[in-house]
């Protein structure tokens, strides 16, 4: 090697002819030998010595010594080394006479001979020699297959050596970690996903391959894991075994189904000696069985061909990846079985292996995408029938609330007229036609609510609410439930429990819901309201004596359409929203709503709201500071300031004053009512509960009794029915007001002889108007509902109702989604535009922009693209303005504007929240106006101008913030109209 420059940079292997002496070792014991053995001739390195069967009973067995020189220049370096990486099956070499390294015990006799076959590399150091002698002295007694030195030996410089080892060994590490990251994310793929067993038997092959590559080329695994000789075979076996197993579990599918289970019986047999022999036979014999275990991995290998071949022919691109995959595996196996057999010398770089991982990876994700593709697909069309389920409810129970209340009226005044007429079973079936309806009632108004909380349409009017009261009001609303049964119904929540941060009326709905759901389950015993204060928040308990859950039902009891009994009579009498409702309501609250029961033993369930700090039922007299008028804004709604001197009461019929007694538990709205009437004309007198109530009923005369519902000791209803024990109709009138305007509270109200009811959040105007219609002002409620008639009639155009139904039939042909959103956006114009307040003298900004949005949502529908719309709306603008103000200004701008161009044209309409003032503006870019005819919109006359048009929106402006509107237009530019109310016109 002295003319072997490369020797410099890289090792060589040290490939030819060696001296080789058989039967003879050169050294013993460390000592060479007195006599040296005669040389029996050339052998060729690497290869596979032979000698006579009979000395040993194979020829692989038997030992001897390998020498070669080796002639190289000091002046290339002092430093060399020589790397062992396998020799069948122990050695020991010997450098110009010193032992330098050894695997194994190589001996002259089987029994002295310790065989172990790990690789090994030894250094040293010339001084100023050129020639090394290396002596490998061998010996074999255990390997029946192949025995002496197999593989080169690689030899050079000190530092290119190592620098070969480190890259041979960290291609090895890189090709493992690779494979392991695609094991890994393969087994998390089968953990998660579907458990798709394909995925996890590949993954499984694939470590397979990772424990070959380990065993092969430098074998790492060796360095690290202390095999026994019979081990580090007995290892190649059981990888190749389970290799061949796990590709046959991927592929086996794939079989014809009889040719699937013989065969598979025959396999799983013989894979399974072939396991038990490995693990439990001598080596010896373990090696004569080797060709079964090269068969029953080859196996699998073929059929995976075959189908290949089949799906390549089919092109089955669902299979394909998967096929390429296992076959690339395939072939990493077979060659590192064929090097390992036939001793080749090559580097196995592990191409065919990443090939499998990008084949493996394509199929699953392509797999993964399609699925996803599915799930979308489904999920969509899941959605797409639970949302036609819903509307489909929805729309029934919308359609039936009208035929329903007038089959329980005309049954009712039928009860009502012929009472006195009748048998006595055929008034018992109108009370049973009656009541059934009510109950379907029920059901009605859940699923109205579902479908409201599902669209997120329902908003809490949060303010300081008795838990209390609202106990009290809900049990006498449900006490002719418990009419014929053996059941109590106890209200055990203390009079000055503190109160709740909640909103009254979904408070009281949730308490209804509970009890009606206790009472209707139970059939005796005791239903009970109690409530206690935990950290802040008040624990409300509604527990009953009825027949129980089971404990499977709990935990899908709160989900919609399920119901708390198992009993088919039970579950015939409604839908089962109640309580699902029920949880999303206290959810909204910021509580939380759970359930314990027990069959036959009954159930409890508690919800939680937030404590108002500091307040209870006692603090009667606390004064009416700032802070307490800000929260009774939620009480009267629209303040006193709303009213206008066109507003003022006619005349009573009698010169005495109109006497009021308002009855509420709250001090606040106590004094919020005498703020409203404060017209000289109204004399208003207070009582802070029913029982104060009943005392001043004893005391003088009164027009009018204006009593909330909520109230501890004694609820509003308790005390209308105590007033018609001694007055009727006519002779005492009733007003409750209540924050429920569900149907169950308003006809509890009516059922103890209330005259009328308000629903709060209370308007002073609306309040008014009830009072005045109460105490005999018949004329100007009728006079008020002319005026409503001719605005409605003015506002809804019928060219403007034609043109909708027109769209709504070509829809109904083409489009039914577009259909029932147009239906649903008209249903809300007519019905805020038919409103009662719309006489109010002002109305929330947020309400006005909903008529807005719906009118031009029908414009848009009819228009398409010839309309566009941009809004622009400040956010956080809490502002009050007369009804009907912008919606006049953008139907001229649709109208007048946009549409007597062709092309159609866009509308902007913009809410400014300025320092002192709110501006709103609506613009287009129409057919615009020229100064003159500016001018006769705003002087046109009101005979000449009938409805709600500019001039009218410009003369109610005036009166209301005194400034009316601002008209900018360019004749072919567009127009732009626009009014500012002063922030002292805000009402919060």
């Amino acid at each position: 090697m002295r003319k072997w420059t490369s020797l410099t940079e890289h090792s060589l292997p040290l490939k030819g002819e060696w001296e080789f002496y058989p039967l003879a070792f050169m050294y013993q014991n460390g000592v060479r030998t007195a006599d040296t053995p005669s040389p029996g001739g050339p052998i060729q390195v690497p290869g596979k010595w032979r000698f006579d069967e009979r000395l040993y009973g194979n020829e692989n067995f038997g030992f001897g010594t390998y020498r070669l020189n080796i002639q190289v220049d000091p002046r290339q370096g002092k430093s060399f080394g020589i790397h062992i990486p396998t020799i069948k099956s122990s050695s020991e070499v010997y450098i110009n006479g010193q032992l330098l390294g050894h695997s194994g015990q190589p001996a002259k006799s089987k029994e002295l001979y310790t065989p172990l076959d790990i690789p090994y590399t030894s250094y040293f150091t010339l001084e100023d020699q050129s020639e090394i002698e290396v002596v490998i002295q061998v010996s074999n007694f255990a390997n029946l297959r192949s025995g002496g030195i197999v593989h080169s030996i690689k030899f050079g410089l000190e530092e290119p050596l190592r620098k070969d080892l480190v890259i041979s060994g960290n291609m090895v590490w890189v090709a493992c970690i690779a494979y392991a990251i695609h094991v890994l994310y393969g087994i998390i793929v089968y953990l998660m996903g579907g458990r798709d067993k394909r995925l996890l038997y590949f993954s499984l092959m694939v470590m397979c391959i990772i424990l070959a590559t380990l065993l092969d080329g430098e074998r790492l695994l060796y360095t690290w894991v202390p095999f026994t000789f019979e081990w580090s075979l007995k290892v190649i076996y059981l990888g190749m075994l389970s290799g061949g197993y796990f590709l046959y579990q991927l592929i086996s599918d794939k079989l014809p189904l009889l040719l699937r289970r013989w065969f598979s019986r025959i396999y799983h047999l013989l894979g399974a000696v072939a396991v038990i022999s490995v693990l439990l036979l001598p080596l010896a014999v373990v090696q004569q069985m080797e060709g079964l275990y090269f068969v029953l991995m080859f196996i699998p290998c073929t059929i995976t061909i075959a189908y290949m071949y089949k799906s390549a022919a089919g092109i089955d691109l669902d299979n394909i990846f998967l096929l390429l995959a296992a076959v690339a595996a395939i072939n990493s196996l077979v060659w590192l079985i064929i090097i390992n057999t036939f001793g080749i010398e090559m580097i196995a770089y592990p191409f065919d292996l990443i090939v499998a991982m990008i084949c493996f990876s394509s199929f699953w994700f392509k797999r993964y995408f399609r699925m996803s593709e599915e799930s979308r697909t489904v999920a969509v069309t899941l959605m797409q029938a639970d949302k036609a389920k819903d509307d489909f409810l929805s729309t029934v129970a919308h359609e039936l609330r009208n035929p329903l209340h007038g089959m329980i009226n005309i049954s009712q005044s039928l009860f009502e007229r012929e009472q006195g007429k009748l048998g006595i079973n055929s008034v018992n079936d109108l009370k049973l036609l009656a009541e059934v309806g009510r109950r379907m009632s029920y059901t009605l108004n859940d699923l109205l609510d579902m479908a409201r909380l599902r669209e997120n349409r329902i908003s809490l009017n949060l303010s300081a609410a008795s838990v209390h009261g609202a106990a009290s009001s809900v049990i006498d609303m449900l006490r002719f439930m418990t009419e014929g049964k053996p059941i109590q119904l106890n209200n055990r929540i203390p009079v000055h429990f503190p109160l709740v941060h909640a909103d009254e009326y979904r408070l009281n709905q949730i308490m209804f819901n509970l009890l009606h759901n206790a009472v209707k389950y139970s059939h005796a015993g005791e239903v009970s309201v109690q409530a206690e204060v935990m950290d802040g928040w008040a624990s409300i308990s509604v527990a009953d004596t009825g027949i129980g859950i089971e404990s499977d039902m709990l935990v899908r009891l709160f989900e919609p359409y399920e119901q708390a009994s198992s009993d088919p009579i039970s579950r015939n009498s409604g839908l089962g929203l109640g309580l699902s409702i029920c949880r999303k309501l206290v959810e909204m609250h910021g509580g939380v709503l759970s359930v314990r029961s027990q069959p036959d033993e009954g159930t409890v369930f508690t919800f939680t709201l937030k404590l108002i700090p500091g307040r209870d039922i006692g603090e009667f007299a606390a004064p009416l500071t700032a802070a307490a008028e800000m929260a009774a804004s939620d009480y009267a709604g629209a303040a006193t300031t709303m009213k206008t001197p066109s507003e003022k009461p006619a005349p009573h019929s009698s010169p005495d004053r109109i006497r009021l007694l308002a009855v509420d538990d709250d001090p606040v709205n106590l004094n919020v009512l005498r703020t409203i009437f404060t017209d000289e004309i109204y004399e208003v007198s207070t009582a802070i509960s029913g029982k104060e109530a009943l005392k001043l009923l004893e005391q003088g005369r009164w027009d009018l009794i204006i009593s909330d519902v909520i109230m501890p000791l004694m609820s509003g209803y308790e005390l209308t029915a105590r007033i018609r024990e001694r007055y009727s109709l006519a002779e005492l009138p009733v007003l409750l007001l209540t924050a429920s305007s569900r149907e169950e509270d308003i006809e509890a109200g009516f059922r103890a002889g209330a005259n009328d009811y308000v629903t709060k959040p209370v308007h002073a105007t609306e309040l008014m108007s009830r009072v005045r219609s109460l105490t005999n002002l018949k004329k100007s409620v009728n006079e008020r509902l002319r005026m409503e008639a001719a605005l409605l009639q003015a506002q809804i155009k019928p060219h403007f109702v034609i043109n909708t139904f027109t769209a709504l039939s070509a829809l109904s042909r083409i489009d039914t989604e577009k259909m029932d959103a147009l239906i649903e956006e008209l249903t809300q114009y007519f019905r805020l535009g038919i409103d009662f307040r719309n006489s109010d003298r002002a109305v929330p900004l947020e309400r006005e922009l909903k008529l807005v949005r719906s009118y031009l949502y029908i414009q848009k529908e009819r228009f398409e693209d010839r309309l566009q719309v941009v809004w622009d709306v400040d956010d956080e603008v809490d502002l009050y303005l007369p009804p009907l103000t912008i919606q006049p200004l953008v139907d001229n701008a649709v109208i007048h504007g946009i549409m007597k161009r062709s092309t159609g044209g866009e509308i902007q309409v913009r809410v400014t929240n300025l320092e002192r003032s709110v501006e709103i503006q609506v613009s287009d870019n129409g057919v615009g106006m020229d100064e003159k005819t500016i001018r006769h919109v705003l002087d046109r006359q009101m005979e000449t101008h009938s409805g709600i048009g500019l001039l009218n929106t410009h003369r109610r402006l005036m009166q209301f913030c005194g400034s009316g509107l601002r008209i900018e237009s360019k004749p072919g530019v567009g127009t732009t109209v626009s009014f500012t109310i002063a922030k002292a016109e805000l009402l919060s």
